[in-house]
């Protein structure tokens, strides 16, 4: 692969909407360079406001076994606020998720917790010492935040280069949403002293040109940039994270530990 994996970007993505009415089952097909990464992969990110300040710093690991892919990601703010996320997904018929868990803790203390098992619809969740549980029916191609950077690796080089699929959120209760991604610019990123040529992606709700306008103001878009590579890699990410702090996140080695250090 390149410089750049498209495991990249940790999103995690609440919106403000109406639940999906669609019931899709086109899942997004696994490129070569993600199913022969049998070597574990590492990365770390940097956090920066849109203005450029530092806001904390982010860990990456994945690897492929057999037919399953394993992350596990850490994320450090400067506020203090800690995230642990794993998670896991079969490559047998294209991304299809399978498990997913995230603890936040803030001052050290666990403030919530989500568990969701795709196989069998399974949610738990903790919010602020408070836990709830719900059975849920998913689509096959239902992912969840922190793989989205995975899964839409594909769609610059489609024709054209559009996809609907369903997203799992968490406001705090679970509920599922479809968005669409597409391509909307091709594009110099820069990142620190490097210039990538790239391909923006939208991502933001597809809830039909009714609903669309009527609720603009209340859905959130976000933005992914990939290398006009072949495969695509993932190389930036703009938008909400679901603490609502917004960001851009590149792949980036921290000279410091931001997030103890501010």
């Amino acid at each position: 692969m390149g410089r750049y994996s498209v495991f990249g970007a940790v999103v995690a993505v609440v919106l403000a909407v109406v639940p999906a009415g669609r019931v899709a089952a086109e899942v997004f097909a696994v490129p070569r360079a993600i199913r022969q990464l049998r070597a574990p992969k590492e990365e770390f990110h940097v956090l920066r406001s849109p203005a450029g300040v530092i806001l904390g710093e982010q860990h990456f690991q994945a690897v492929v076994t057999g037919d399953r892919l394993g992350f596990a990601i850490t994320t450090r703010f400067t506020s203090g606020e800690e995230w642990d996320e794993h998670g896991e997904m079969d490559l047998a018929e294209g991304f299809r998720s399978r498990l997913f868990q995230k603890t936040v803790r803030r001052s050290g203390r666990v403030f919530a917790e989500q568990h969701v098992d795709f196989t069998t619809g399974k949610v738990v969740w903790l919010v602020d010492g408070v836990q709830a549980e719900r059975t849920m029916t998913f689509a096959p191609d239902t992912y969840i935040g922190p793989m989205m950077a995975m899964v839409l690796a594909g769609v610059p080089e489609k024709s054209p280069a559009a996809s609907s699929f369903q997203a799992l959120v968490f406001r705090p209760d679970p509920a599922v949403f479809t968005l669409r991604a597409e391509a909307v610019d091709q594009e110099d990123f820069t990142a620190g002293t490097r210039v990538e040529p790239a391909t923006k992606l939208r991502v933001r709700a597809d809830l039909g040109p009714v609903q669309n306008v009527l609720l603009a103001s209340l859905i959130p878009t976000h933005y992914f940039w990939f290398t006009r590579e072949s495969p695509p890699e993932f190389l930036a990410f703009e938008g909400a994270l679901g603490n609502g702090i917004e960001v851009v996140m590149v792949p980036e080695t921290p000279t410091t530990k931001t997030a103890r250090s501010q």
